[in-house]
């Protein structure tokens, strides 16, 4: 009775951690690590990965030789020609014949070396398309991290503003009853509280949308319990000089998987523009058989009864090693056509690959341009706080010993509420261009 106790005790134990762990606020990093594991996507490009990988392993096994074997009995009734001893007979017979052949390319206008390179080339470019997807997750992951960063801290803002017009309202109506102030006041900051309350339900829904959103992108079952951590931000430091685009831009061009799979896409096609040339080369193969068979049919020639099956078997073996030579003359001109065709493609992935440099460039151009916006706004949204901020306690203390309306109080603090939020979009709008410039120069994303 006490083992099962004991049991039961250590069950609940782990239960009660596996819940405490389960509610654990999420990091970004631990999003991006679930999501690079889990998102359905990704494994789907994993496949993508592999399929080239057989492709690969195929095209290097084709250069080995190709070898096939097989057997046959065959039952003859009435007239017919016995394929061992090639006579006529009219008396049912049997037979038997074994065989293995071997065929090798030896020479094919390097199609076959060319294939393993450019599969080679596709494995790669593969692989690059995988580390693609999984930047754009993570920068969709990012953004949708920093929304719930900046919806958290804008409901901080409006309860806390919630919070002090409450006091207010108490406040206005102690000095209402004590005639120091018109009814009208109280009437003013009550609905000035009711329409904060209703700013708090707004901002409290777009939080747990925003908190949706990223669960979804997660794939998370049970988004309910769903929570992130949130950053200090306190090694986060304005910085007055951002770089040049052109400096970002020569470190993308080095390191960003979508370029480099651009390039490969072009080194495949060049490839196959060899192997199709290869075609109007001349061919040389190599074949070689073994066969044997047994029939009633075979007589001894000394003692003139069936020759047994071990003699047999080595009387009709045969053995034959062949070369064969093919020279292409006229097709239709069908390889001189693919040749061409080859060739545009090929141009094609030249003017890719700069359509890749060129938008490569023009987002970079665009997100130095956000970051350097984003840097101003928040130096100058941070300054307008701080004034604000100094001129909202001037008015609340002339509140408070009745010196003030309650529409001047609202409008200074209106003032101070909307500043604030504007300086909260700005603080994140900086974090976030900040941090795709450092992506572009290939520092992974994080918010430490």
């Amino acid at each position: 009775m006490s083992s099962i106790r004991i049991f039961t005790a250590l069950m609940l134990v782990i239960l009660v951690r596996g819940t405490v762990a389960a509610q654990e606020p999420w990091t970004l990093t631990g999003c991006i690590s679930y999501a690079f594991e889990n998102n359905i996507r990704l494994k789907q490009q994993s496949l993508s990965v592999d399929v080239a990988k057989n492709n690969l392993d195929q095209s290097k096994i084709k250069l080995l030789p190709s070898l096939n074997s097989g057997m046959s009995e065959s039952f003859r009734f009435g007239r017919s020609v016995d394929p061992l001893t090639y006579q006529f007979t009219t008396e049912n017979s049997t037979g038997a014949s074994v065989y293995a052949s071997a065929d090798m390319d030896l020479f094919k206008g390097l199609q076959n070396w060319n294939t393993i390179r450019r599969n080679q080339i596709d494995l790669k470019k593969n692989l690059t398309d995988l580390d693609k997807a999984k930047n754009d997750l993570a920068l969709n992951i990012a953004r949708l991290y920093l929304q719930i960063l900046f919806n958290e801290e804008l409901h901080d803002i409006t309860v806390q503003q919630l919070n002090i017009t409450r006091q207010q309202v108490d406040r206005t109506r102690i000095l209402v009853d004590a005639g120091s102030l018109p009814k009208g006041d109280y009437l003013e900051i009550q609905a000035q509280m009711a329409n904060e309350e209703l700013n708090e339900v707004n901002s409290r829904n777009q939080l747990t949308m925003s908190y949706l959103d990223l669960a979804q992108l997660l794939d998370l079952k049970s988004p309910e319990n769903f929570r992130v951590q949130r950053p200090t931000f306190e090694s986060i430091k304005v910085m007055d000089n951002l770089g040049t685009a052109d400096e970002v831009y020569q470190s993308a061009i080095l390191t960003l998987p979508q370029v480099k799979s651009a390039e490969l896409d072009l080194q495949s096609l060049e490839k196959d523009l060899l192997i199709t040339r290869g075609r109007l080369s001349p061919s040389l193969s190599m074949s070689s058989s073994y066969g044997t068979g047994y029939s009633d049919r075979l007589k001894d020639f000394q003692t003139g009864k069936t020759m047994v099956l071990k003699d047999q078997l080595d009387f009709t073996s045969q053995t034959s090693l062949g070369f064969s030579l093919s020279i292409p003359i006229f097709n239709g001109w069908s390889t001189r056509t693919s040749i061409k065709n080859a060739r545009i493609s090929v141009t094609n992935g030249k003017y890719q690959l700069e359509l890749v440099r060129n938008q490569l460039l023009k987002e970079i151009q665009q997100a130095f341009a956000d970051a350097s916006a984003s840097l101003e706004r928040f130096k100058a949204t941070t300054k307008s706080v701080s004034a604000l901020e100094e001129a909202f306690r001037y008015a609340e203390q002339k509140f408070n010993v009745g010196i003030l309306t309650s529409l001047d109080y609202n409008v200074a603090k209106n003032n101070l509420t909307k500043a604030r939020s504007e300086l909260l979009q700005a603080k994140y709008n900086y974090i976030f261009n900040t941090r795709i410039l450092d992506f572009y120069r290939g520092i992974p994303i994080d918010l430490k």
